[in-house]
């Protein structure tokens, strides 16, 4: 627990540095032609979504070589596709609080000479993406005029000076396929049109994460509590889904969640695999690519399996309602079942404004019933051959 003084530091850093990043920004550079640095920050499931415009870079920039700086939580990943050159990994939290990274960060993107510098994310960051963006010095920074959701609007009024051009959007809910076909036809490649991203398979499973028969994957956790569904409804869902379908429950997600499955393993009753914090993100990718099924909360596995191509339903909420999901009815392929109980507080960006307790579940996803999630997946289930390992 950080002291009330270490507290105060910490926050007059976060507020300070970016202003202060100026004086390593001074001098002339020299800029290398042919060469694009693109930034995505944000997280995994937005970096998975944006797959399928991020493929269209090649064709807007044949002759340059290109340079990603994804956020290190999902950057290995990246690193295994034949989209970019490079990838450099960014510790997005050390960007914005630790001082001395931050400052090599600016000065590598700096000592680049990048010609062109372009970030396609619609709700941008001042302390993150836009910083990297200002350090280029690129002779084209390219952003999204974007929305408030993630800066305030004296910071964007600040950080939009320092883009050469930014590109419009739409105002209102857009799901971010089409968030980011619009953003690449405004680039320039105006027949582009969004299709389900996909994510072709990078690494062979180790035997301890092969599973021999049948299953279906779990994903209980979720980046906030207020977007996951009971671990009591996710216990019950499993033993229906085994006993009418004869599906494994594997259980998954990250370190953060291995409390939550195992929790949820200690009272399964019926056969499982917890593999919840063993897998790296490519492992977990391949787990998903071989299931039957996925079910879980809004989270970065929801999108993976339709990248993979493995039917999913997810349990979603209001907060962002039609922005992640559900996917547009234009694309075909495995798109995830969005299981809803509408509300009129939509689109409230997770601020509920009904009679909420924090730390708890939110009304609109403790609304959903394990009958309405067990009747929605049993419908696709019905649907699918069982995949023999």
């Amino acid at each position: 627990m950080l002291s009330k003084t270490k507290q105060v530091i910490r926050n007059a850093i976060k507020q300070t540095v970016p202003y202060a990043d100026s004086v390593i920004l001074t001098g002339a550079r020299q800029t290398k032609a042919k060469t694009l640095c693109l930034v995505r920050l944000d997280a995994i499931g937005d970096f998975i979504i944006w797959l399928d415009a991020a493929r269209a870079y090649r064709e807007l920039y044949p002759d340059y070589h290109i340079t990603l700086f994804a956020n290190a939580s999902w950057a290995s990943l990246a690193e295994g596709l034949p989209l970019w050159d490079v990838v450099v990994p960014v510790k997005v939290k050390a960007l914005t609080q630790n001082p001395v990274y931050r400052w090599k960060m600016i000065r590598r993107v700096a000592d680049a000479g990048f010609e062109v510098a372009i970030q396609p994310t619609f709700s941008r960051m001042f302390r993150c993406g836009d910083t990297l963006i200002r350090a280029s010095k690129a002779i084209k920074r390219i952003g999204s005029v974007g929305d408030l959701s993630n800066i305030s609007a004296r910071d964007k009024k600040i950080s939009d000076q320092w883009y050469t051009r930014l590109l419009p959007a739409a105002p209102g809910t857009m799901m971010e396929l089409l968030r980011n076909e619009e953003f690449v036809r405004h680039l320039g490649l105006t027949s582009f049109q969004a299709k389900l991203p996909t994510l072709s398979k990078q690494v062979l499973l180790p035997d301890a994460l092969s599973v021999p028969q049948p299953y279906f994957v779990l994903f209980p956790g979720a980046s906030w509590i207020g977007r996951q569904w009971s671990p009591a409804n996710y216990i019950k869902l499993a033993r229906s889904v085994y006993r009418k379908h004869g599906w494994m429950p594997v259980l998954c997600g990250g370190p953060d969640e291995r409390d939550l499955c195992e929790h949820i393993g200690t009272q399964l009753d019926i056969p499982f695999h917890n593999f919840s914090g063993q897998t790296s993100l490519d492992q977990l990718s391949e787990i998903i690519r071989r299931a039957n099924f996925l079910i879980g909360n809004e989270t970065s596995a929801i999108h993976i399996s339709a990248a993979v191509g493995t039917q999913s339903a997810c349990i979603l909420g209001g907060g962002h309602f039609g922005r992640f999901l559900p996917y547009p009815e234009t694309c075909s392929g495995a798109k995830p079942t969005p299981i809803v109980e509408k509300m009129p507080c939509f689109n409230c960006h997770w601020r509920c404004t009904r009679d909420y307790v924090e730390g708890t579940t939110t009304p609109c996803v403790a609304a959903i019933t394990v009958a309405t999630v067990c009747q929605a997946t049993s419908e696709l289930m019905a649907l699918i051959p069982p995949i023999l390992l």
